[in-house]
């Protein structure tokens, strides 16, 4: 119940629903490469369209709503 507890909680739940929008989006529960390699590429590929997939969607959004203030 400390506070330090809080915060890695939080910082949990916001992996694991990362973790289970790629399973569910990207279908990395579905690898099916022999050998760790082939599927940490896939998770690494996955990882970074989602990344910056994220990133396109904030800076979109964060643009709407300053033209929303300017006019």
């Amino acid at each position: 119940g400390s506070h330090s507890y809080k915060e890695l909680y939080k910082k949990r739940t916001a992996v694991e629903r990362v973790n289970a929008y790629l399973k569910e989006f990207f279908q990395l529960d579905n690898i099916r490469h022999r050998g760790g390699k082939l599927a940490k590429v896939d998770f690494d590929i996955s990882c970074l369209v989602y990344t910056l997939s994220k990133l396109a969607v904030d800076r979109i959004n964060k643009q709407m709503n300053e033209m929303k203030k300017a006019g």
